[in-house]
């Protein structure tokens, strides 16, 4: 069991707010538009590559279930009460 188990790394997804952004692990988000990442993605996401090409429909829709409710920072909360650790910046 591990946060974001839908994701790999390297996985590019776009958030709901329109932001795309690359997964690089649970707690280390980039978003393509150079912006501070802030709280980071906002839920739900669409999975757009998986390691640099198309993805499949069967990865997209485990992706799109798997956020389709609850947030990234509900995810580290949920994480840091379970492991009583933070995540490094």
């Amino acid at each position: 069991m591990r946060p974001y188990a839908s994701l790999q790394v390297g996985d590019e997804v776009a958030d709901i707010a329109g932001r795309a952004w690359r997964f690089e692990g649970p707690w280390d988000w980039t978003a393509f538009d150079e912006e501070p990442a802030g709280k980071g993605p906002t839920w739900p996401l669409v999975l757009l590559t998986r390691a640099g090409t198309p993805c499949s429909v069967e990865d997209a829709e485990a992706v799109a279930a798997s956020t389709a409710s609850g947030s990234h920072q509900e995810t580290v909360r949920h994480w840091m009460a379970l492991t009583e650790a933070l995540p490094t910046p």
